[in-house]
């Protein structure tokens, strides 16, 4: 495609950094590839706009709510701005001259592609997650190129779907020696895990305990850091307790271990890292997706599965004790771990979309001759 003709794409997710993170990959990955311009659509005041700031792409705000995890009131305050947001989504796409819109989740991404399909344009969706979150089940069904990031996540689509992986930039090679003064990383995802939260600190506390010596770092999200680092300081545990970090990359590039959550994007950062780890789905979430990422990511990686129905500090500890101490096992561990990692994830979804729009094109072109 030459200069005269770049391709003007739009990418949507919002809520999360789970929707935003491979949004941004995928626009990042379109002007890669195929020389395209792009932008960001989002809503105002979310984590979108400032992942996108960060990333120095072009952002529009369409106005919405939450409706996942929401009672009567949230999921009617969601559907009541519904008809708003397409229609400030319509005027976007327009006035950009945009040809194709990719969504990535969330009710950002919803009213976006909803808004595309209105307007006759294409409508890609990427699912990360094992289970669909409720916007590309629906998406789903107008979707022209529907990529997922499991094998088992594209039975829940009727048309098919190409299995690509989750988008993921961070890509980090080299790897900390193994040895201590070891250096434990808490992942609870950009919302942050309660649980997580609330345990992390008695379980490295038990650790200190056993005469384990280490260094924690640990991704609070949405929490509250400075109860966190007081419960830290209660056991006595050296910690740096963050919010959300945009610049992941260097502490996955320090890390021994990871005690995570179970976002996709996260699992795919930590195989992108060859991170071992101990996986603590996130119980509540959206049709349980995050226990089905555990699930089959376990079963790929070899990563301990913990559930918070079994959380148990001095098992946990047990298991961390065991796995630290088996420097076979941890080089084992991160050597499946990064062989479930897809490299090139953010480029197959464009080529899809890509293919997809070439073959739209030609079909016209055979219709005019």
């Amino acid at each position: 495609m030459g200069t005269q003709e770049r391709r003007r794409i739009a990418v949507a997710g919002g809520g999360t950094a789970g929707h935003i993170l491979p949004a941004l990959d995928l626009l990042a990955a379109y002007r890669r590839e195929f020389g395209a311009e792009g932008f960001m659509i989002g809503c105002a005041g979310g984590l979108e706009s400032r992942l996108a700031a960060a990333a120095s792409e072009p952002f529009h705000s369409v106005p919405g709510y939450p409706w996942a995890r929401q009672g009567w009131s949230g999921k009617l305050r969601a559907a009541a701005v519904l008809p708003g947001a397409v229609r400030a989504a319509r005027r976007i796409l327009l006035r950009e001259g945009t040809e194709l819109v990719i969504g990535t989740g969330g009710y950002a991404s919803f009213s976006a592609c909803a808004a595309a399909y209105t307007l006759g344009l294409p409508v890609a969706i990427h699912e990360a997650n094992a289970e669909p979150g409720m916007a590309n089940r629906i998406l789903g069904r107008i979707a022209s190129v529907i990529c997922v990031g499991y094998r088992e996540t594209a039975q829940h689509f009727r048309c098919g779907a190409l299995v690509t992986g989750v988008p993921c930039s961070n890509i980090i090679r080299a790897r900390p020696p193994y040895g201590p003064p070891w250096r434990f990383l808490v992942l609870g995802g950009s919302e942050g895990s309660p649980l997580l939260n609330r345990e992390a600190p008695r379980l490295f506390g038990e650790l200190r305990r056993r005469g384990l010596q280490f260094s924690v770092r640990h991704l609070a999200g949405c929490g509250e850091t400075s109860e966190i680092e007081r419960a830290y300081a209660g056991e006595s545990v050296d910690a740096c307790v963050d919010g959300f970090v945009e610049a992941v990359a260097p502490l996955y590039a320090e890390a021994h271990l990871a005690l995570a959550s179970a976002g996709a994007r996260t699992l795919a950062e930590m195989s992108a890292a060859g991170l071992p780890s101990l996986i603590v789905p996130l119980p509540g979430a959206a049709h349980n997706h995050q226990a089905a990422n555990a699930r089959l990511y376990a079963a790929e990686t070899g990563a301990v599965t913990i559930l918070d129905s079994r959380w148990d500090c001095g098992a946990i500890a047990s298991r961390m004790q065991a796995i630290l101490s088996n420097a076979e096992e941890l080089r084992g561990l991160e050597r499946d771990t990064r062989q479930w990692w897809h490299p090139h994830a953010a480029r197959d979804v464009v080529h899809a979309c890509e293919n997809f729009l070439a073959g739209r094109r030609a079909l016209a072109l055979s219709y005019e001759v």
